[in-house]
């Protein structure tokens, strides 16, 4: 018996999630580029049994990875080169560096958390010399930390939505598809301007100090 849920098979982001080596490729390589939205799509997928879970979660997170270690890499041979061609880089590459030099393994862990340093934060890292064996297998874990909460935020969407496709009967396609999208919006929003009033009261107590 067909899960409520399929009435979202129609969709093209979904039917082109097959289960399939190409999706896992393509989700972990295009992550660090979408952002929560490829685990939290392919959280719905696996809700649908499209995709299946243990795969998803280790291509994403090995994706994002490789890419947050590319950075480190780039920064750590490229700092001086990057900070005379790109200008705009310097204000945030010296509060990266700051906060790297004072947290080396909580920014480490945290590159895929960064919202709005998310480039920045894994390039300062290398030009702080964090040393690569901390940088690399503290960095997988928080990439495998970020992967596996928005894949479960995609499955809360999912369900979500089967109850709504329940609820309003022949209209659940619609809701569901509503359900779905803004609860995902709506947790990710939250937690972007979570980590900015953070980002805020730690710039006002330096502030205060100096």
């Amino acid at each position: 018996m067909r899960r409520p849920f399929a009435l979202l098979a129609a969709p093209a982001w979904l039917a082109v999630l097959t289960d399939a080596p190409s999706t896992y490729v393509v989700l972990g390589a295009s992550a660090i580029l979408t952002e929560e939205i490829a685990p939290v799509l392919g959280g719905i997928a696996v809700h649908e049994n499209q995709l299946r879970l243990m795969p998803l979660v280790w291509a994403i997170t090995l994706g994002g990875w490789v890419a947050t270690a590319l950075l480190y890499a780039l920064g750590r041979s490229k700092w001086d080169w990057i900070r005379r061609r790109l200008p705009r880089w310097r204000a945030a590459g010296t509060v990266a560096l700051r906060v790297v030099g004072a947290h080396p393994l909580k920014a480490s862990f945290l590159v895929r958390f960064a919202f709005g340093l998310r480039i920045m934060l894994p390039v300062a890292c290398g030009a702080a010399r964090v040393p690569w064996y901390v940088y690399l297998p503290v960095s997988l874990l928080g990439s495998l930390a970020w992967t596996v909460v928005y894949i479960v935020l995609g499955i809360a969407a999912g369900e979500a939505a089967v109850q709504a496709i329940g609820l309003f009967g022949k209209y659940g396609k619609v809701v569901g598809i509503i359900a779905a999208l803004v609860t995902a919006l709506f947790v990710i929003r939250w937690q972007r301007k979570r980590a900015e009033r953070k980002a805020a009261r730690r710039a006002a107590r330096r502030a205060g100090r100096s």
